[in-house]
């Protein structure tokens, strides 16, 4: 190890300059830190697109289908006029 320090101690110093550069200023971790954001907010935008076009689709079906709209809406617990809602109490244990 000091054989090779004594070799090339123009090429450890320069390493240990870059270094000191690198990850002694405030820019270079600001970059970094900016760097692992815009990862994650780039996954969260892309979740949320999927997201909207799954929404954007269920909505196409709600305008285009009586039958996908009559089946959401009592899925939300509406009923027809004149039908008779009935309820039971779930079985006990």
């Amino acid at each position: 190890m000091v054989s090779w320090l004594r070799e090339s101690w123009v090429k450890a110093l320069v390493a240990v300059g870059l270094l000191g550069v690198f990850f002694g200023n405030q820019g270079f971790r600001s970059l970094v830190r900016n760097w692992i954001e815009l990862r994650g907010l780039s996954r969260e935008i892309a979740a949320l697109e999927e997201e909207n076009s799954r929404t954007a689709a269920q909505l196409k079906e709600l305008r285009e289908s009586d039958s996908a709209l009559e089946r959401e809406a009592r899925r939300v617990g509406f009923i027809k006029p004149g039908e008779t809602e009935y309820r039971f109490e779930p079985p006990k244990k």
